[in-house]
């Protein structure tokens, strides 16, 4: 069987176990192949939030890309992906989505996704939205993406993921 492929991408907003629980729940259906981004804050918000390693999250994915990796498949439209998903998504990130600046490979894939007219999903953790929010705007445009907005319940000391 073909897997489907997905794009995931981990910022350094908190709330990294939200990406890895993706990571886990993709792995368990087996009908994805996962392309993974992390930021270097998100390494830094595994490491300090979860009880995993950032190789731990790495092994999750069948392929690894670099953030600044600009020439990775992933930033190409002929790319076929069933979407992307950026989980959690920094504030950062978010303003870059919504402004076009793709500086990295996490702003960059999901600037041709949405050109492409693919499924974005953003996992904020800012939320709610302040008036000056890039999101706030975006979202209001329904070829953007899908805003998912976090729910703080899995938040909890490193020991309890």
């Amino acid at each position: 069987m073909d897997r489907q492929r997905i794009i995931v991408a981990i910022t350094g907003a908190t709330g990294a176990i939200y990406g890895i629980r993706l990571l886990e729940a993709l792995r368990h259906s087996s009908g994805y192949k996962i392309h993974l981004v992390l930021s270097k804050w998100a390494e830094k918000t595994i490491a300090l939030e979860t009880k995993y390693s950032v190789e731990e999250v790495k092994s999750m994915a069948d392929c690894l890309h670099d953030l600044q990796d600009m020439g990775a498949s992933i930033a190409s439209g002929s790319f076929n992906t069933v979407g992307m998903a950026i989980v959690p998504c920094s504030m950062k990130t978010l303003a870059g989505i919504a402004h076009g600046f793709a500086e990295n490979l996490i702003i960059r894939a999901a600037d041709v996704m949405i050109k492409e007219r693919k499924k974005v999903v953003v996992v904020p953790r800012e939320t709610p939205l302040s008036l000056i929010s890039p999101g706030k705007h975006a979202y209001r445009d329904p070829c953007w993406g899908l805003p998912c907005p976090s729910h703080a319940g899995l938040l909890q000391p490193p020991g309890n993921h």
